[in-house]
């Protein structure tokens, strides 16, 4: 008998959601249709029947349900008979979510949601990387969830979002979507630097790359002002401020349409100062002080005037006063008058101007206590008048600082500029820049020192370290005594390296009167009052750290060391009686 013709090989492939495609074989040119018969395994819903035209091999099935098995039947009709049936089983794929959205989004983290597939699913894969490159993070989420919170995010930029429902090893098409977390601010923000019409604003930067910083401030009754600056700033000058007010700062970033959130901070500018202050109408104990009143209104103004001796006096004034007149003042006295404006809590810095009294104490100094005492308290030259004759002047330069100040400087050594390797009439006359390095000359040290009791003072510096030594009677004898030294009564920190020279007269290289086989001043290259040879050699070679050879203190930094900075000072042994009776004046 002649065989049955047959169909077979009936397969599934490319499952979708909603679908997938059959193929089969069959006898050439033997049927006339095919018949295929569908229908889920759970018979949830109704079969479906589709009748082919004989030269189909393939067919694409569509609208059936995600996720579900079906059977599947295929038998051929050949003149009105049916062919033995093949059969097989298929299951769609697994929907894919749908709908992807994002919400509460901020700069570091956001939500999003998706619809799920009708087919229950195990579980979903959400996968999120800055779209500018970077590494992907992964979130699980219970199949039963269609939304989670993405976190740790970066500020400013823009993700990728993909979601993904899984069940057993399946997998479905992924839905995709992408947002951008919002724009970090700046933050601590703060005020620094602030006077009556500035202050400086400063911040964190943002952790993003942001366009620009927009600025903006305001105070009571003052119009609010706005800067834009760029992003790479991190602090901004807020000028033309009113005195005395308070104002709010806010700042924010941008970046394109991005805008982060404001940050805000509150400062107080100060109250502004009273506006030149004058001494007029001076007179030995009077004086009246004139100023113009600031900007900001005052609750009223401190006064304070202070003498050179110290004295203090304060006044507190209205708030309309801008005049006030002094009494009560000493003569030939030197004042700083200082004042600021006051508002509550609120000060201004302190202006000031000085005036002298008239009246000197002193018309001719004869040294620089004299002069000090006549209100001079800046270190400088001045014009001393030996023995207060007018017809003596000699130029001097007074130390108004050390100690209490008044003292005549009449040996420096600072920087080795001036050559101290001279001879005795140059000692005797003296030499030198009296603002820098200089010897005043034995001469003119006898003149003074024979005008009363003085003590010595002698300041070494060197490399930061200072030290000094202090004598109560100090005296250089006239040229017949080739100016023999007298100092005694030793205190300080130096140690006591003049004694070992008391008694002796001056020695230069060419006039030699130390008790030495060698000429000293020829050997150290220098002069002073050797002995033998010395302790003290102020007078040598600068820097020359050779024995003996350079500035030297013997009982500071020994023979082996030459001293930065020397100076050799003298003043009145009762200075400080002249002084105190002064103050007490």
């Amino acid at each position: 008998t002649e065989a049955e013709p047959e169909v077979d090989n009936l397969l599934v492939s490319d499952a979708t959601p909603d679908g997938f495609r059959l193929s089969w074989t069959a006898d050439e040119g033997v049927f006339d249709s095919f018949v295929l018969k569908i229908r889920d395994t759970k018979k949830q819903s109704e079969p479906l029947e589709i009748t082919l035209l004989a030269p189909e091999r393939t067919r694409d099935i569509t609208g059936l349900r995600e996720a579900t098995e079906y059977e599947i039947e295929l038998y051929g009709i050949s003149s009105g008979r049916r062919s033995q049936p093949v059969r097989a089983l298929a299951t769609t794929a697994m929907g894919s979510p749908k709908e992807i959205s994002f919400s509460d989004i901020t700069e570091d983290s956001a939500t999003v949601s998706w619809m799920a597939p009708s087919a229950q699913v195990e579980s979903f894969r959400v996968t999120y990387v800055p779209i500018a490159g970077g590494t992907p993070s992964v979130v699980t989420v219970d199949g039963t969830k269609t939304r989670t919170r993405l976190v740790r995010l970066l500020p400013g930029a823009e993700y990728l979002v993909s979601v993904v429902a899984m069940k057993g090893f399946e997998e479905s098409e992924p839905v995709s979507g992408s947002f951008a977390t919002a724009l970090d601010g700046p933050s601590g923000l703060v005020t620094s630097n602030i006077t009556d019409t500035e202050a400086l604003a400063m911040w964190q930067p943002a952790l993003a790359p942001v366009d620009s910083y927009v600025i903006s401030y305001t105070g009571e009754r003052v119009p609010e002002i706005t800067r834009t600056v760029s992003g790479n700033t991190v602090e901004y000058t807020l000028t033309d401020l009113e005195p005395a007010t308070e104002y709010t700062l806010r700042i924010f970033a941008e970046k394109g349409p991005q805008k982060s959130s404001v940050i805000t901070a509150k400062f107080t500018t100060d109250l502004d100062s009273p506006r030149d202050l004058t001494a007029t109408e001076v007179l030995s104990e009077t004086a009246l002080l004139t100023w113009r009143a600031p900007r900001a209104s005052v609750t009223g103004y401190l006064l304070v005037y202070e003498s050179v001796d110290g004295t203090v006096k304060e006044v507190i004034l209205g708030p309309e006063t801008t005049s006030y007149s002094l009494a009560e003042l000493s003569p030939s006295t030197h004042y700083t008058a200082k004042i600021q404006a006051l508002n509550g809590p609120l000060r201004s810095k302190l202006v000031q101007t000085v005036f002298t009294t008239t009246g000197l104490l002193y018309p001719f100094p004869r040294d620089c206590s004299q002069a000090m005492l006549n209100g001079d308290t800046t270190s400088g030259l001045y014009t001393i008048y030996l023995n207060g004759d007018k017809a003596q002047a000699l130029e001097v330069f007074c130390d108004m600082t050390s100690d209490g100040g008044g003292w005549i400087v009449f040996l420096r050594r600072k920087n080795g500029r001036e050559d101290f390797y001279r001879n005795w009439k140059a000692y005797a006359a003296g030499f030198g820049d009296r603002r820098e390095e200089f010897w005043l000359g034995l001469d003119n040290l006898h003149k003074i020192t024979a005008q009363g009791q003085y003590e010595l003072r002698v300041d070494l510096r060197d490399h930061g370290k200072t030290a000094y030594a202090v004598y109560d009677k100090f005296s250089v004898g006239d040229a017949k005594t080739r100016y023999k030294l007298r100092v005694e009564g030793y205190s300080g920190t130096a140690g006591d390296s003049m004694a070992y020279h008391n008694g002796r007269s001056f020695s230069t290289f060419d006039k030699d009167t130390d008790s030495a086989i060698t000429n000293c001043a020829l050997s150290y290259k220098g002069a002073f009052w050797y002995k033998n040879c010395h302790r003290v050699n102020l007078m040598g070679r600068y820097g020359d750290n050779n024995h003996s050879q350079g500035v030297n203190w013997f009982h500071w930094k020994g023979h082996e060391y030459s001293i930065q900075f020397a100076e050799m000072k003298l003043r009145p042994s009762n200075f400080r009686n002249l002084e105190g009776r002064r103050k007490r004046a």
